[in-house]
């Protein structure tokens, strides 16, 4: 508020945005995880000892691979985010030779890099397989239920690559945006 010394309405609109558009990411992500991955989907978390409740009282036929592919989902998201965070709160993009001088500082920068290109990785197998899975053939003869937008894609496997690559380039820029409205909300409050 203006001589308040809170955050200002502006500031405030900023996180919320960011913070919704961040969600969204998240709940695209893990859908796609979720119908890419049939990793354990047959135990259902319902059945564990102990926890088992907790993941009842959530979702009865939550199994195995919806938590992966919710992790996973989590890990997307969360990874470009404390990059750009670890980059703004080291003052990285202000001069990268100086801070690249250091050994340590290389070190962080390879690990952070290997983490990354594991994530854009994942991102780009994931969306890929959902789109390649439109034109893998159906041993039953029955025809995918298809979206004009997946089944072009599906028949050009190239401009599939590239859209996954795209929605990774979005998950970072929705990384940046958020760090920054993430900050703006503290400095002012």
């Amino acid at each position: 508020m203006p001589g308040g010394g809170g955050p200002g309405p502006k500031a405030f609109a900023g996180f919320v945005l960011a913070f919704l558009l961040e969600l969204a990411m998240l709940v695209l992500l893990a859908s796609t995880y979720t119908e890419t991955m049939g990793l354990a989907s047959n135990q259902y978390l319902c059945d564990l000892p102990g926890a088992g409740g907790l993941f009842c009282a959530i979702d009865e036929d939550m199994t195995v691979s919806h938590l992966l592919a919710f992790l996973l989902a989590v890990f997307s998201v969360a990874v470009p985010i404390m990059i750009w965070s670890a980059v703004l709160d080291e003052n990285i993009h202000e001069d990268p030779r100086a801070w690249l001088a250091s050994p340590m500082n290389r070190v962080k920068a390879g690990m952070a890099g290997v983490v990354y290109a594991a994530v854009i990785a994942l991102e780009v197998v994931n969306l890929y397989t959902l789109i390649a899975q439109q034109s893998a053939p159906n041993p039953f003869g029955v025809s995918h239920d298809q979206a004009p937008m997946m089944d072009f894609l599906a028949q050009n496997q190239g401009l599939g690559v590239f859209v996954a690559l795209l929605i990774a380039l979005v998950n970072t820029v929705l990384a940046l945006l958020t760090v920054r409205a993430t900050r703006a909300l503290a400095q002012k409050g």
